[in-house]
């Protein structure tokens, strides 16, 4: 885990516990603002786990999900017979276990990590199923940016990579 992540992991770790213990003291109280606490910490939760629990690939295919969703981006998938042309990302959230889930225009589709193969182009993913029996498509409107990839390093050798496109592949290297 880089430098800059484990500040991001500190700090967020800062949140969740001053955000616990503020929750304490909110159910002592009979509001709606209550449950929107608890979501609150959910979301928090959520956070921690993107630099926790997935993968190298998946946790690159999460912020450039975000990308997306924060820098005004669309993105457009396919999995199976379910087809969502480019749309905003309404949100991006890693569950326990590794479950990734994102709303994308009306479409909600999740997948856990470990059970996944990625494929990386300049302005695409597609995850395979380990069986092959599956797999979602997601198109982006704002590619993939050298700064981004060179964060990434450990990509390369990652086992559940299978094809890195070699423009992509060099801005990792930084060649």
């Amino acid at each position: 885990m880089r430098e800059e992540d484990l500040i991001l992991l500190e700090c967020l770790e800062d949140v969740y516990h001053t955000f616990e213990k503020a929750l304490k003291k909110a159910h002592q109280v009979r509001s709606i603002h209550v449950q929107k606490f608890e979501q609150l910490l959910v979301e928090i939760s959520s956070e921690r786990r993107i630099f926790e629990d997935i993968s190298i690939p998946a946790r690159l295919v999460v912020e450039q999900l975000l990308e997306s969703q924060f820098k005004v981006g669309q993105v457009a998938i396919e999995a199976e017979r379910l087809k969502q042309s480019f749309a905003s990302v309404a949100y991006v959230k890693v569950e326990e276990f590794g479950i990734i889930s994102t709303k994308i225009g009306e479409l909600e589709v999740s997948w856990r990590d470990g059970n996944y193969s990625y494929y990386l182009y300049p302005d695409k993913v597609e995850l395979r199923a380990t069986d092959e029996k599956s797999s979602i498509k997601l198109f982006f409107s704002i590619s993939f940016n050298r700064q981004t990839l060179e964060r990434f390093p450990e990509i390369l050798i990652s086992p559940n990579v299978v094809y890195i496109h070699p423009q992509l592949e060099k801005w990792i290297r930084k060649v």
